[in-house]
């Protein structure tokens, strides 16, 4: 397929990364057999062999060209350099499922009116906790998402799209290009598709295992970021009644598949996470060094 451009780009940011791309990039080097696809990194000072790693994979590497790291702006400069008309956001530490992962992406893009396209996150290596939680916003159900569901409290289940496993219609981001926001680009990303007149899709049978086991500090610091930016996007007010129903069902489900000893951890879990969001939405009023203490993200002076 020389001199022909690639239908899809895959965009992947890195930082030390090499535990876990060998498999991304296994699974990406079949795909590019079959269609040719591209692969574009952006890496962030990565000391281990991760920069090795993609170079012997084919994949145009790129660094932040001296800039701090942002979800967005770093997967805007990635995108820029690329060629391909649907732009695969996908992050280092997934692994596709099966070898039809790709295919009912990109099938999604034959609507016109589709702009962007996410597929299922099957939870392996994750806590009980992001197990429940990637349960709820990746089931096994498909779902057509349209301008109506901003109208709806945003919460569990109501993902809007994801630059871990998700796949965007390069037109569509060069007009809406990710917000240099802290973290939840991926949700101002398909908010502003969705006001566009744009659709997107969840499609569940298009799978790759993902999972986290973070470190109770680790879950306050993400989350003290996730409410940070949900509250600049206007969706971090989540009813009450929403939050522990959601809370009642996860801690049903943990006792049911790991045994009522792993619900104080659980309940410890949610302690961190909810702190942590609370404590994110209050950001714009705190002084910034607070916020860089407080959050995960790099943050400008």
């Amino acid at each position: 397929m020389s001199g022909v451009a690639p239908r899809v780009s895959a965009i992947i940011p890195t930082r030390n990364g090499a535990d876990t791309l060998p498999a991304l990039l296994a699974a990406l080097a079949r795909e590019r057999e079959r269609s040719g696809l591209e692969i574009v990194a952006i890496d962030s000072d990565s000391t281990d062999s991760t920069r090795d790693l993609l170079a012997g994979a084919g994949a145009k590497v790129l660094d932040l060209g001296g800039r701090r790291f942002g979800h967005g702006s770093a997967r805007n400069r990635a995108a820029e350099a690329s060629s391909g008309e649907i732009l695969l956001f996908m992050t280092q530490d997934v692994e596709p499922v099966g070898d039809s992962w790709l295919a009912p992406l990109v099938a999604a893009f034959e609507e016109p009116v589709v702009a962007g396209a996410f597929g299922r996150q099957v939870p392996r290596g994750a806590s009980p906790e992001e197990a429940f939680l990637a349960g709820v916003n990746y089931s096994a159900k498909g779902r057509r998402i349209t301008g109506r569901d901003l109208e709806r409290p945003f919460g569990p289940g109501s993902t809007f799209f994801s630059t871990a496993f998700g796949a965007a219609r390069r037109a569509v981001w060069a007009a809406h290009p990710f917000p240099d926001i802290v973290m939840s680009e991926d949700q101002a990303w398909g908010m502003a598709a969705l006001r566009a007149g744009h659709e997107l899709r969840y499609v569940a049978s298009a799978a790759v295992h993902h999972g986290h086991e973070f470190p109770l500090s680790r879950v306050f610091r993400r989350n003290f970021d996730s409410g940070s930016s949900l509250a600049t996007l206007g969706i971090a007010g989540v009813p009450w009644s929403t939050g522990l129903g959601h809370f009642a069902r996860e801690l049903k489900w943990i006792a049911a598949e790991h045994g009522v000893g792993a619900l104080p951890h659980a309940l410890a879990y949610e302690v961190a996470r909810l702190l942590g969001f609370q404590c994110g939405r209050l950001e714009r009023v705190m002084p910034r060094s607070w916020a860089r203490v407080m959050g995960e993200a790099p943050r400008g002076a």
